[in-house]
Parts: structure tokens; C-alpha cells; sequence
């Protein structure tokens, strides 16, 4: 290693690479079928899980997979 230069271990390395891509309310809303007014309204009240940056608002699609099964009517356990 050279004077002045960072190290990045293999853990931090590790979880730059396995972080989850966030995504805007545009995508969201054609995944899902969901107008992005009732997007940003759940996500304001706390309905829905959402991170606002500044004025804008994203989403992490394991976590709306996750609210969308926790939504489901009529699912029998198995």
C-alpha cells in the first residue's frame, strides 16, 4: 500500500457490494400498479416502508415485496 492511499477491508468491500438498489416512486408505481400519489401518501403517513431523500422519496423492493405479501387477503398457510 502507498503513503496516502485508503484500505478498504473485505467486510466493507463485502457490503458495498451486496447493498440493495433503491428505487423512485416512478418504478415503483409501474411494478405494482400503485398511482405514485397513493405511493407518496402511504409513504408520508408510515404505511409503506420508504426512505425520502430531500423531496424525493425510494423504496428498497425487498421491502415492498414484503408490505405487498403482509397486504395479501385470502392466503391459506401451508
Amino acid at each position: 500500500m502507498t503513503k496516502g492511499s485508503l484500505a478498504i477491508d473485505s467486510s466493507q468491500e463485502e457490503r458495498r457490494n451486496h447493498l440493495e438498489p433503491l428505487y423512485d416512486s416512478h418504478e415503483v408505481a409501474l411494478q405494482y400498479k400503485i398511482s405514485e400519489k397513493s405511493l407518496h401518501r402511504w409513504a408520508r403517513r408510515g404505511m409503506i416502508p420508504a426512505v425520502k431523500f430531500g423531496r424525493l422519496w425510494r423504496f428498497r423492493k425487498s421491502a415492498i415485496d414484503q408490505w405487498m405479501n403482509s397486504k395479501a387477503v385470502g392466503q391459506t398457510q401451508i
